[in-house]
């Protein structure tokens, strides 16, 4: 793979933490997420700027068509100057523009759900060469504002969010702070490096080049945290190598392994349904010198306000 070039596949349908279970430990996921409030805006063709309130970004063309009938793999592919999506929903399409997931999205109309579409979409050659100098995490973004772009004009979609106060766990560092397994990378580098999490066995992770809302985010909605929402609040802005070592939770419920309910050791230790591993509370702390803490916060949510079957190409 180019050093440059950023390739999501999935070999599944699209499916949530909650419905993936202890299948997704074993799924490798090569992903970027960028979770900072400011997104990268164009401000003129081939000049990309941090912020501002330049026109949004656009694709120079873009086609979306049905899928082929009974394909069942979904792919995405970031390439320098290219958008591409296989066999894919609206409602995938959504998520990823605008950066929620599956249990944020509206549940009608049914069909953003259920029909599948392909997208191929080319970024302006004077466009794509500013954006091969931008850190990983701040092409993705710009992708992201093409792609809401393109779902507006094809899709006629209109959105609104609404926030609801719910239980969330917030990522927060430990009272000796990170540990030295928490490896910086170097800013100069980002240009040049693909933000990576493998899923290893038992529920661990290796991380490339990632952030602390990006491992939020990969950590959030897990059975093992009872499903939880897991939002940044580590304050720590960089970008980090580590691994974490763990084994994943035995069957129980999510209460259990949340230390919620009987039968749990709580987020001090392993839990009853494993007594031979550790539980992500410790992992993440030994290991890495961060800690989930237990709060309520706003989530956002996606609703719906208008949206038609795409126009023509």
């Amino acid at each position: 793979m180019e050093k440059r070039e950023f390739r999501l596949r999935f070999a599944l349908i699209r499916m949530s933490w909650q419905r993936l279970g202890r299948m997704r430990n074993a799924i490798l996921l090569m992903v970027a997420a960028a979770l900072a409030a400011g997104l990268g805006m164009r401000v003129a063709s081939g000049q990309i700027a941090q912020s501002g309130n330049g026109p949004a970004p656009s694709f120079e063309v873009a086609t979306i068509k049905p899928s082929v009938p009974g394909d069942m793999g979904t792919t995405f592919a970031l390439a320098p100057g290219r958008f591409s999506a296989n066999n894919v929903t609206l409602a995938t399409l959504m998520g990823f523009a605008y950066h929620v997931k599956d249990d944020q999205l509206p549940k009608s109309p049914s069909w953003i759900h259920t029909e599948k579409f392909d997208v191929d979409a080319k970024v302006a050659d004077a466009d794509a060469e500013a954006m091969k100098k931008l850190p990983s995490n701040q092409k993705l973004d710009e992708y992201r504002l093409m792609l809401r772009k393109l779902l507006k004009e094809r899709f006629d979609l209109i959105l609104s969010e609404q926030k609801k106060e719910m239980a969330v766990y917030a990522l927060v560092l430990a009272k000796n702070g990170p540990k030295a397994a928490l490896s910086p990378v170097a800013e100069a580098s980002l240009t040049q490096r693909t933000p990576m999490i493998s899923g290893l066995p038992h529920g661990g992770l290796k991380a490339g080049a990632v952030s602390m809302p990006m491992l939020a985010e990969w950590l959030s909605g897990r059975a093992d945290i009872g499903g939880r929402p897991i939002v940044d609040a580590t304050g720590l802005t960089g970008s980090y190598d580590f691994t974490l070592d763990m084994t994943a939770v035995g069957v129980q419920s999510a209460n259990d392994a949340a230390g919620l309910g009987n039968g749990a050791a709580g987020p001090g230790g392993a839990t009853t349904g494993d007594a031979q591993g550790l539980s992500l509370f410790t992992a993440l702390q030994e290991q890495l010198g961060l800690e989930l803490e237990s709060r309520r916060a706003p989530v956002k949510f996606l609703v719906i306000d208008h949206v038609e079957q795409p126009s023509p190409n």
